[in-house]
């Protein structure tokens, strides 16, 4: 399976995880009526999500990408009105978060706006935000970053300072049994609480227990496949790594008598998908770098680092074309920040 990656950048692997398995609307909904507002949701009509593109033009002309975003209408629609959802994931604290959501919600608005033709209209509104950040750092976050923090506080001015906020769900500060009821919902924070608090190797043989109660056996194997994929980068970057039989072991809560033959298949798919992945991945580096150098001749040891440690494909693409229309090399060392 995959090799070890530098601990420095392991958040990497916990952000391509994330994004991919929140994609999902269906796990979407699952994590908003655990932990949104509960007067929020009952507005909210949740069989309607649709996640929209992450990929848009900021006022200073350069593609930002957010984790996820999606679209929720609601019940009793009026108008244009409904709700945007920027779902962040983090592994670090980070003082500039506040900063980022609003740059983030500002584009958005920004774009909803222009592309909309009766935006004069009194029947248009800008959708309603929710922010919300899903921290699984090694620790607790003791206090959230905010915006009004980054602003100088000059007498006179406090008026014009955003009172901006966002929902944080900090999973080194839950305990499990607070992840939640819904099976794969709860699975699936588990692995990201025990990816960083360095307890996910102890527990390696329990923690798809509640996949169980999934009757449908294609999804399960879905499920499975993507998860196993995650273990296994995170426990290679800590030294350790999955074999056959650790994968037979990790699975048999849900396939038991049939473990052992259902782990040679999925060890074997597995492994082929890492290698492909890791193919294109390494395409994808080979690319960035190679148009840095063209544009600035060198590339600091430290940024080479940083985008040889990505395992994302899509963000790889992504600095691909930052790394065309970037003015420096300071301005694209913030992308990867």
């Amino acid at each position: 399976m995959s090799g070890e990656q530098p601990s420095t950048f392991q958040s990497n692997i916990h952000d391509q995880f994330f994004r991919a398995v929140f994609a999902h609307v269906e796990l979407v909904a699952d994590f908003l009526c655990r932990y949104a507002d509960p007067i929020l949701l009952e507005q909210l009509d949740l069989g309607k999500i649709k996640q929209v593109s992450t990929h848009f033009i900021g006022e200073e002309n350069r593609e930002r990408i957010a984790d996820l975003i999606f679209s929720i209408p609601l019940k009793k629609r009026r108008g244009s009105m409904g709700v945007i959802f920027v779902f962040e994931h983090k592994s670090e604290r980070r003082r500039s978060l506040g900063l980022q959501l609003l740059k983030y919600l500002a584009a958005i608005w920004n774009q909803i706006y222009l592309e909309t033709k009766n935006r004069e209209s009194n029947d248009f509104f800008l959708p309603a935000p929710l922010l919300i950040v899903l921290h699984n750092g090694a620790r607790p976050l003791l206090d959230r970053p905010t915006l009004e923090e980054m602003v100088a506080k000059v007498a006179g001015t406090e008026r014009f300072i955003p009172k901006f906020e966002y929902e944080l769900v900090d999973l080194p500060a839950l305990t499990v049994e607070e992840l939640g009821e819904a099976p794969l919902l709860r699975v699936i924070l588990e692995l990201l609480k025990r990816a960083t608090d360095g307890t996910l190797y102890d527990v390696r043989t329990q923690v798809l227990e509640p996949l169980a109660a999934i009757r449908d056996d294609k999804e399960t194997r879905y499920w499975i496949r993507r998860i196993l994929w995650y273990m296994d980068n995170v426990l290679a970057a800590q030294g350790k790594r999955l074999t056959q039989n650790e994968t037979s072991r990790v699975i048999r809560p849900i396939y038991r008598e049939r473990s052992d033959k259902m782990a040679m298949t999925l060890f074997e798919e597995i492994e082929a998908k890492g290698k492909a992945e890791g193919k294109a991945e390494g395409e994808a580096m080979g690319t960035v770098l190679a148009v840095l150098r063209v544009r600035f001749k060198k590339v600091p040891k430290d940024i080479e680092k940083a985008v040889r440690a990505m395992v994302d494909l899509t963000a790889l693409k992504s600095l691909a074309s930052h790394a065309e229309t970037c003015q420096s090399l300071e301005e694209f060392a913030e992308v990867l920040k």
